[in-house]
């Protein structure tokens, strides 16, 4: 084996699979607002790992070239379904935000400028009213249903002695990628594809013994939120995890002819 010409190989295939890595990596968010998180898989298949140990051994030192390349041709792989879905979820932002500045020449509610404002105090609020299993903390910025549902949840927290804790919350970037606007405003609605990171775990309340999470390490999470018209504002109506839409046809523009 010619150790210059691997060495060159090696050279090449480090940037690009460092890059594949990095955008495989899955966010390992604990619980946060909505009880979302529950972190990204990975691992898997391991039960076929001691089978046949030293000829596998073998094959990678007399084959160290075939072995770069399946490991490329694996992160590159994996990694194709990543980029598609970020190309589409992309295009969805750019028609839904080119949509919503046509709405708003006509209606103020409509303005890109304060949906952004509406969404951002509303992320912050309902995130602190979680931490604190207190909802009426953050009542008026979200739906009825979302209001009883994270009560709740929240109540059942306090019964089993746990405290979501949430440090450092920061919403990165919230873009929305989907939107509803008909006759009146009761069914107007927008999704939001949020992107945020927080230091995020919990604890037991009377010990002060950690359940689960980590507590010096910020956590980047992605999620869709869905916020309703009511009178002037935007409120929260629902939050869905990002594994839980299979196909993004399911965001779409609609709006009133």
């Amino acid at each position: 084996m010619n150790f210059v010409r691997l060495k060159k190989i090696f050279k090449c295939l480090i940037p690009i699979l460092l890059f594949m890595l990095i955008i495989n990596i899955p966010s390992d968010a604990v619980a946060r607002a909505g009880g979302g998180g529950g972190g990204g898989g990975g691992g898997g298949g391991g039960g076929s790992s001691h089978h046949s140990g030293s000829s596998n051994s073998y094959n990678r030192r007399s084959n160290p070239i075939a072995s770069i390349i399946n490991i490329g041709m694996f992160f590159c792989i994996s990694s194709a379904g990543v980029i598609v879905f970020k190309i589409r979820l992309s295009k969805k932002k750019l028609k839904s935000i080119s949509a919503i500045k046509t709405l708003s020449e006509n209606d103020y509610t409509w303005d890109y400028d304060k949906m952004k404002n509406d969404i951002e105090e509303a992320f912050y609020k309902i995130q602190n009213a979680w931490m604190e299993r207190n909802q009426d903390l953050a009542k008026e910025y979200m739906s009825e249903k979302l209001y009883v549902r994270h009560k709740s949840k929240t109540e059942w927290m306090k019964v089993r002695k746990e405290k979501n804790i949430l440090k450092n919350m920061k919403l990165i970037k919230a873009t929305p990628i989907s939107i509803k606007d008909k006759e009146g405003i009761i069914e107007d609605l927008i999704w939001v594809h949020i992107k945020a990171k927080a230091i995020d775990y919990i604890i037991n309340e009377e010990s002060g013994d950690l359940i689960e999470g980590n507590k010096y390490r910020s956590i980047p999470f992605e999620e869709y939120w869905k916020f309703i018209r009511r009178e002037d504002r935007w409120i929260l109506d629902e939050i869905m995890q990002i594994d839980e839409i299979e196909n993004l046809d399911f965001f779409d523009i609609n709006l009133n002819s």
